[in-house]
């Protein structure tokens, strides 16, 4: 079955503002069978960007659920539709986390878990995937190696059921330390078949994500080609997604007509 994964809505406030139906008659056009609503879930920390919008605010989670269901009522007969969220994983804040996740149980089976945001040394957040000169600004204060050995911690604690029962089983766009690689000389040190043992061990899926080839500093999927090779080796599920945050993304790059 033809499944996009990983789709936003209007009520991310760095997406557009279609509703979320223009998503689904896109997904219905080009043939998904399935298409999976996971915004950004409202974050346990102050959102760390200048612009503050990484996250749906917590008093229109109602809305979008509700809406969602009324997508399904309505269009259940061409494509299943599924809500869940893209819940980040944020070291130290695992109990508030958790605590969302309680609220919304029928939400766990269609969410993502994803970093975004990093615990530095002195106990600040920072996130990776803001911009290019943000990254590399910040590499070069506290070390490229200290963002990617970072990184492949904060990945491993995500990938090690941090909410128990409760923690969504499929890893958003593992090596999103890449989006801005093209801007930068760092030679990677990840040991990534190892984490991809522990997802494979912890019965995790993989976000199979298309949105990294339209990063102008990355050009390619999430996991990239080689990531790739080593996830099918440990035969993980792959599971495709647009990220899209526009409707005209659904289904981008993976779907017949797609360049």
């Amino acid at each position: 079955m033809t499944i996009d994964g990983h789709v936003h809505t209007q009520y991310c406030p760095h997406g557009s503002d279609h509703k979320m139906e223009a998503y689904v008659k896109v997904a219905i056009d080009k043939g998904i069978k399935a298409l999976t609503f996971t915004e950004h879930a409202p974050l346990p920390i102050e959102d760390t960007v200048p612009t503050k919008d990484s996250a749906m605010a917590e008093n229109t989670v109602y809305e979008y659920l509700k809406e969602a269901k009324g997508l399904q009522a309505k269009y259940g007969h061409k494509i299943q539709i599924n809500a869940g969220f893209e819940i980040d994983y944020i070291e130290g804040k695992e109990q508030e986390t958790q605590l969302f996740l309680e609220q919304y149980p029928e939400a766990i089976p269609h969410s993502i878990l994803s970093v975004h945001f990093l615990r530095l040394s002195d106990g600040s957040y920072y996130c990776i995937d803001y911009s290019k000169e943000s990254f590399i600004e910040k590499a070069k204060e506290v070390g490229f190696d200290t963002l990617y050995k970072l990184y492949e911690k904060t990945v491993r604690k995500a990938l090690s059921n941090p909410y128990g029962e409760l923690t969504p089983k499929k890893i958003g766009h593992i090596n999103l330390i890449h989006k801005f690689s093209k801007a930068y000389e760092y030679t990677d040190t990840i040991n990534w078949k190892k984490l991809l043992m522990l997802a494979e061990k912890n019965q995790y899926k993989l976000d199979y994500n298309f949105a990294g080839m339209d990063k102008a500093y990355y050009g390619k999927t999430y996991p990239d080609d080689v990531i790739l090779k080593v996830a099918k080796q440990l035969e993980l599920v792959l599971e495709t997604g647009s990220d899209a945050h526009r409707p005209e993304e659904v289904g981008r790059y993976f779907m017949e007509g797609e360049s």
